[in-house]
This record gives structure tokens, sequence and C-alpha cells, in this order.
């Protein structure tokens, strides 16, 4: 390039006009690395961000992992509790592992049979009160009808006046029905009812449910209630099989010689 006092007006006309072409031409390049600079941040900004939401994702699952256990935990709890009201009463840990879809009956299926000692007939509770009883019983698995079933019948006290009266399911998770109440029988709203342990199906002392209304009729022997069950049937996971509850009968006398009857 010539020195100032070497340059003549040609030469200084070009290099005006050759300026701003110049001064563009840096720009741009300026401007290109300037753009490679945050095209290249970028990219190491979404690779810390993809990174961050795969840790964050991750947290997540154990936060829900650590959750279920918990919970698991609590229901267990719950049922160590139960399984020590039973006191003497053998019993057997079971998990549902499906659930009846009918509208009409009410069963659910649980992870142990007849090898783990489970017979038809069986009591089923949850870690509140009754569920309900084993009614079909396999090598692995067993069905469990629950109380809330139109067929189920389940002989029951009021606990706070002994009255006694039957309940019977309905096909809903949240109400069963108390028949065969005397008419003078002493039951309110809110009475607990347990399990009378008439019959022989189910030990006596269970928690069954509790008295939402009744009604005496102006003429008949009998008046009615409604029953809210304790066991939440929508939510159960585990339960605890009695085994062969209320089927221990009393040794025989000796029969008299040449007899088969009863003493």
């Amino acid at each position: 390039m010539k020195d100032a006092e070497e340059q003549n007006a040609l030469d200084r006309g070009l290099l005006w006009a050759s300026g701003p072409l110049q001064n563009a031409f840096v720009w741009l390049i300026d401007g290109a690395a300037g753009l490679w600079k945050d095209y290249v941040w970028l990219l190491d900004v979404r690779e810390e961000n993809d990174g961050l939401k795969s840790q964050v994702e991750v947290l997540q699952r154990e936060l829900a992992n650590q959750k279920e256990v918990l919970a698991e935990n609590e229901r267990l709890r719950e049922l160590v509790s139960m399984r020590q009201t039973l006191g003497a009463h053998r019993v057997v840990a079971a998990r549902i592992i499906g659930v009846g879809t009918s509208p009409i009956s009410r069963f659910i299926q649980i992870d142990v049979g007849s090898d783990d000692g489970i017979k038809p007939g069986d009591a089923v509770v949850a870690s509140v009160g009754l569920a309900g009883r084993c009614t079909s019983v396999v090598a692995a698995y067993s069905e469990v009808q629950l109380i809330i079933d139109p067929r189920s019948a389940v002989a029951v006290t009021t606990q706070r006046s002994r009255a006694r009266g039957i309940v019977r399911g309905m096909g809903r998770d949240e109400l069963c029905k108390v028949d065969h109440l005397v008419r003078t029988a002493d039951v309110e709203e809110g009475d607990l009812l347990v399990t009378s342990g008439l019959g022989g199906v189910y030990p006596p002392g269970l928690p069954v449910g509790t008295v939402t209304t009744t009604t005496t009729p102006k003429v008949g022997v009998f008046r009615h209630a409604d029953m809210a069950p304790v066991v939440d049937f929508r939510k159960i996971e585990e339960v605890l099989v009695i085994l062969a509850a209320g089927k221990q009968r009393r040794p025989r006398a000796p029969s008299a010689p040449g007899t088969d009857g009863e003493p």
C-alpha cells in the first residue's frame, strides 16, 4: 500500500470507495464468527438441558418409586395390625391379582390357593375389616366373594347394643343393606357392625361396616338399615386369609359300640 504522500487522486478515490466494502466484509466476518459462537453455545445449552431433563426424569421415577414403597409399607403396617388383632387365628397374606368386572357379581382373585392351605369358605380380611370369603380355590390362586356381592350374607351384631342382623351386598362399593333387624332392635346411625360368628362362616368381632340410615316400616316384624363397608373395595391391594375360619369342631365323644351317630 502506498504512503499517503504518494497517493494520487485515483488512489484516494479507490480507497474511499473500497472503505465501506471492507467495513462490510469485516462486519460480515465478525457477524458470522459471532453467529457460530452463538450456535455452538446454543448446542451446548441444548445438550446441557437434555442432560438435566434426563436427570429430572430419573429423579421423578425414583421419587414415584419411593412414594410407592412408602405407601406399600403403610398398607403392610396396617395389615400387621389386623394380624395382631386376629390373635391365634392362622392367616396367610395375599395380594390381589384380579378384579371381577361384572356389575352383578363382585369378586377378586388373590395369589394364594390350596398349595398355601386355602380352602373354600375361608374368611378374607383387609387391614380395616372383613372383605369376603374364598369361594373357589385352585393350587396357586383363589377367588374371593366380596361382602358387597348381592349373593353375600354376613351375620352381624352392633358393637354398641348387640342387636343382630344380616348384611347383604347390593353390588355397590359403598353400600350394603342390613336385613332381619327385629322391629325393636336398638340400631342407630353411626353404629359399628361386626361379625357375630353365627353360622360358623366368619370369626366373631371382625369390623364389617357402619350404619348410615335406619327405617322402621309402619307394619311388619323387621326394620331395615343401610351400611357403609369399612373396607374401600376400590383401593385394597393386600389381604389376609383366615385359614379354616369357623370350621373347627369339638372332638366327638366315642360312640357306643354298634352305633355311628352323635352321642
